[in-house]
């Protein structure tokens, strides 16, 4: 469990710093730039960050699952699969230019596009070394290189709007930081874990290409899900591009938070594999863990920042009009439901994958996208940007719901649920002083407050010494 803690801990505060660092980078180029214009580099990065998804064609958990049960055979593992990278990625690179023309936009979104699908591939082959970190679980060594491309990429990206460059050269310098990721995860792997060599093996790439493609299905509906209603709001939102910037500002503010699942239960695969492999009888307590971290940290984040929504956008240096951040405001309001639902969401996929249920995972997502896209298409004409957000929270919802049911019936049950009730009525307590004091206090203080009432009530509860027999 302390392993879990560590390199959850190392994962999330590198991430973290990267998400907050983009956020910063997003307020940045707001005073400098049109709404319409900021709405092309949504566009550009939903676009490019959607098709580079086809490179990855499901294999990263397969490969980590894989390398966790048998890490003599890391090199060999790596070595075939970045083959098979590298030939999917000349083809995810010619979709996105080819996507970016079909769909009618600019040259200047084009040209984005180049760049940031370029940047996009660089970074899908430093996954693979990422891979290998999480498989050794040396978690830091992803968190280094994190750093070390979000920081470049804020420095570079942040010197080139103040000097007043365009956005099409904060995407070359998003190119150059993915470089210098990929640069430091090869000698990172060659240094610590394992040398490079190439040796072709068919039965290795059969294998892995069994497990990943049923996940390659689900992964492309996954990132569907998530990434086609910045697409589909560009096309059918009576306010063209300006609602990608308000759904898109939005939207990164709470991506910064959702930091945490990914990495906790990054942290987690390596442990939920071999619980579901080889000690089976441990897999509940391993799985109950995950749900009761992510319930503890997700329920308090999602009422805190609905109640907030508007004092948040209030307080950030956003040169628009009123009407403009009352939508983004409101748009926020509802992503904060997601996002707190992503937390729980996240536990699902993982399991999933860890348990290697490789169709049940493509059906879930193949109906949650499918279900994303009808709602987008009836809401968004209607209701622009906030319409996206509703379907997303009515998706989570559904992916939650399904998603636990069919783990509970097939794979694993919870060992206790009390904590659940605790965190939603401290988090509900806690979103009724919210409300009643935002009027009276400061953000600034209402935030702290929200947090160590939180935070004490779970600890008096006793949810801060509960133990789990399965590390």
């Amino acid at each position: 469990m302390n392993r879990i803690f560590k390199n959850t801990s190392t994962l999330f505060s590198a991430h973290l710093i990267g998400r907050l660092g983009s956020l910063v980078l997003t307020l940045w180029l707001m005073p400098r730039f049109s709404e319409s214009a900021l709405g092309g580099y949504f566009v550009a990065i939903a676009l490019t960050n959607l098709i580079a998804s086809l490179t990855e064609l499901g294999i990263h958990n397969p490969l980590i699952r894989e390398m966790t049960l048998n890490l003599s055979q890391t090199r060999h593992y790596l070595g075939n699969t970045l083959l098979v990278r590298l030939v999917l990625s000349v083809v995810a690179y010619a979709l996105m230019i080819i996507s970016g023309v079909l769909l009618g936009y600019t040259s200047v979104i084009v040209t984005m596009i180049a760049y940031l699908g370029l940047a996009e591939i660089v970074n899908s082959i430093a996954q693979l070394y990422r891979c290998v970190f999480r498989a050794h679980e040396e978690m830091k060594y992803e968190a280094w290189t994190v750093v070390a491309e979000r920081g470049i990429f804020f420095l570079g990206g942040g010197g080139a709007i103040l000097l007043g460059y365009e956005l099409v050269n904060v995407c070359q310098v998003m190119l150059i930081a993915s470089g210098v990721n990929l640069i430091m995860s090869i000698g990172f792997t060659r240094s610590r874990f394992t040398p490079l060599r190439f040796e072709p093996s068919r039965q290795l790439i059969v294998v892995l290409m069994q497990q990943a493609l049923p996940f390659a299905i689900g992964n492309l509906f996954h990132l569907i899900y998530f990434r086609i209603d910045a697409i589909m709001l560009s096309k059918l939102s009576p306010d063209g591009l300006d609602a990608n910037t308000w759904y898109g500002l939005a939207y990164t503010i709470v991506n910064a938070f959702t930091t945490l699942p990914g990495a906790f239960m990054g942290a987690m695969f390596p442990v939920l594999s071999r619980a579901y492999e080889k000690e089976r009888d441990r897999l509940p307590y391993a799985y109950t863990f995950g749900v009761r971290w992510m319930v503890i940290c997700g329920v308090p984040l999602a009422v805190g920042l609905a109640a907030l929504s508007h004092e948040i956008i209030a307080v950030l240096p956003i040169p628009y009009m009123p009407d403009a951040l009352e939508k983004i405001a409101t748009a926020l309001f509802w992503l904060s439901g997601s996002g707190g639902l992503i937390f729980l969401t996240t536990v699902v996929l993982t399991m999933l994958r860890a348990a290697d249920k490789r169709r049940a995972f493509s059906v879930l997502m193949g109906t949650t996208a499918l279900l994303n896209i009808g709602l987008n298409l009836v809401l968004i004409p209607r209701f622009s940007h906030v319409g996206a957000a509703i379907a997303m929270v009515i998706c989570e919802v559904y992916l939650l719901v399904v998603g636990f049911g069919y783990i509970s019936k097939r794979i694993a049950t919870l060992t206790e649920t009390r904590f659940i009730f605790k965190s939603i009525f401290l988090s509900a307590v806690m979103g009724v002083g919210l409300v009643l004091l935002k009027g009276i206090l400061s953000i600034w203080i209402l935030i702290p407050l929200a947090m160590v009432f939180y935070g004490g009530g779970i600890f008096v509860l006793g949810e801060f010494r509960t133990k789990f027999a399965f590390d």
